[in-house]
């Protein structure tokens, strides 16, 4: 038995190709694929090395674009305007229920309401400056609040998107602080 010379396998003596090579060679001929060489006289490219030495030292980071940093100050500002609103409309509307002895509402809306509005505001004050603590706080808060309204037995479909916005701030928040941390961006603010 001879080998054949395209796929290899046993053929009888005598043929150039095996039965099922000779067949499918009329039909399509088989093509060796080819293996790129690198030329002779190249170099390694350098940022190949720079990447593989940043990737080495640790996590590769991509350096964020003034865009991405604007649209995550957006959205730090508008979680901000949420805890006020959120705030001011809990420290309202539980001093109304409370100075004017609403008894419909006053299974709700009480002094913790008032309390809670509070903690909202003050929130909301060092939300505004992107602190990442502030953000995730009034997030924690707000999930906490939802929670505790659907065990009650209330649910709103707003709250599930204003907790969707939330999480939404709280990466951004994220975002702009791993930007203030990076050694590139202190030094660009040292030299502006």
């Amino acid at each position: 038995m001879a080998v054949c010379k395209r796929c290899g396998c046993a053929m009888p003596l005598g043929s150039k190709t095996c039965d099922m090579c000779a067949v499918t060679g009329a039909v399509a001929p088989v093509q060796q694929p080819q293996s790129w060489v690198p030329p002779a006289d190249a170099a390694a490219p350098s940022e190949l090395a720079a990447s593989a030495a940043s990737w080495a030292g640790g996590y590769a980071t991509r350096p964020t674009q003034p865009l991405e940093l604007e649209k995550a100050r957006k959205q730090v500002r508008r979680a901000a305007t949420y805890f006020a609103v959120i705030g001011t409309l809990s420290v309202a509307l539980g001093l109304a229920a409370e100075i004017f002895d609403w008894t419909a509402v006053l299974a709700l809306l009480n002094w913790f309401t008032v309390a809670e509005g509070s903690i909202f505001l003050v929130v909301a004050y060092f939300a505004r400056s992107g602190s990442l603590i502030a953000v995730g706080t009034g997030a924690a808060l707000y999930f906490l609040d939802s929670l505790a309204l659907l065990f009650s037995g209330h649910f709103s479909i707003i709250r599930v998107f204003i907790l969707v916005a939330l999480g939404r701030a709280v990466l951004a928040a994220y975002q702009l602080r791993q930007h203030t941390r990076t050694p590139a961006a202190q030094s660009q603010s040292k030299a502006a």
